[in-house]
């Protein structure tokens, strides 16, 4: 039994039956040639123990709630508080995503000892949609994400105290969370951005060489329009050739959560929200100097959806300016990896992980 084990079982975060269905989890991940020091959730027994613990779980800790964002936007929120905090960790999500999607890694988090904070972004998941047109991905300004997240911390998160406060990112959430960290540098003790979105891959919307480019001076034309050749509405996806992960059951599940949750479906971005996020990927990395928290970032080795460019870009800028560098010097690629490191095969998911936990414990 290793020390953390010991420490956490002592403490009362582990039970006797936490730690009998963490021991199967354990012995998979082994046979499997994979450090599972965390007991984390594995893919063997995965429908099972979603259905059998995971779901409850989410059923039973979850709180719910609503909150006014700016310009009057209605953003839902969840709190999964432990009655013995470690830490609290706000979870940013990616585009298209809802918490709904989050039950196995609010889960993992929530064993660890962390209380976890997620909401929906505006415009999607369960939030106020922004235009008559509910699928089409929109926000006004990037910054409206940023300002959302202040507005969620500062009423809904601290209105409990924590004595360690982290930031964990997915994504789109990425490009939000370096954001908010170089403008309010103080609230977290440390910040982990999971295939953060330094830049969106506007080149698979656009033939320009230079995607990004070519939507900030085209969104004009049609700021509403779906960005892109043709229109990409919502639609069922299938786990053959997707972009996404390359654990079918993973898939599966977060495509069953679409699916028996139609209010939360989101098709493809406007041309605005490419232009916007364009924007906002120029402005993250010019002003990296202003971040004073460690960061970690982890990148995959065949994301389609975000850059690796502009995330090696952000840790250069960061080292330039500050003379500190993201955990590692640089961003910490998984190579094989497809852009969803929290819901990847375990052989990704698990070493991502351990990394992200053993990172946020050193805090």
């Amino acid at each position: 039994m290793s020390a953390r084990f010991r420490q956490l079982f002592a403490s009362g975060l582990l039970t006797l039956g936490s730690v009998l269905g963490a021991l199967p989890m354990a012995a998979e991940a082994e046979a499997a040639g994979l450090d599972n020091r965390y007991q984390l959730s594995t893919e063997s027994g995965y429908t099972e123990r979603m259905s059998r613990e995971i779901e409850p779980f989410f059923q039973k800790t979850r709180q719910e709630g609503r909150f006014i964002g700016v310009r009057g936007t209605r953003i839902a929120y969840a709190t999964f508080i432990h009655p013995q905090e470690q830490g609290a960790i706000v979870l940013v999500s990616g585009r298209t995503e809802s918490y709904l999607k989050y039950k196995e890694m609010v889960y993992d988090l929530y064993r660890q000892g962390y209380s976890v904070y997620m909401h929906d972004h505006r415009g999607q998941g369960l939030s106020e949609r922004l235009l008559d047109d509910r699928e089409k991905g929109y926000v006004e300004q990037f910054s409206d994400y940023v300002e959302d997240l202040d507005i969620f911390v500062r009423s809904i998160v601290l209105s409990r105290s924590h004595e360690r406060l982290f930031l964990l990112t997915h994504s789109m959430g990425g490009g939000v969370g370096t954001l908010y960290i170089e403008k309010y540098p103080d609230v977290f003790r440390a910040a982990a951005l999971s295939s953060p979105m330094h830049a969106p891959n506007a080149k698979i919307l656009s033939s320009a060489e230079d995607g990004c480019q070519w939507f900030k001076s085209a969104e004009g034309l049609c700021k509403d329009c779906y960005a892109g050749l043709l229109p990409r509405p919502y639609k069922t996806k299938v786990y053959k050739g997707n972009d996404y992960t390359s654990s079918e059951v993973r898939f599966q599940e977060f495509r069953d959560v679409y699916e028996n949750n139609p209010p939360i479906r989101l098709g493809g971005a406007t041309r605005h929200w490419v232009a916007e996020s364009c924007r906002a990927s120029d402005q993250l990395i010019a002003n990296a100097g202003k971040i004073r928290i460690p960061v970690l970032v982890l990148q995959a080795g065949e994301d389609t959806a975000v850059t690796p460019e502009a995330q090696n870009a952000f840790c250069k800028s960061l080292a330039d300016q500050t003379g500190k560098t993201c955990l590692s010097g640089k961003p910490v690629r998984f190579e094989g990896a497809q852009h969803e490191l929290f819901i990847e095969a375990d052989r990704f998911r698990i070493p991502a992980l351990n990394l992200i936990l053993d990172f946020l414990a050193a805090y």
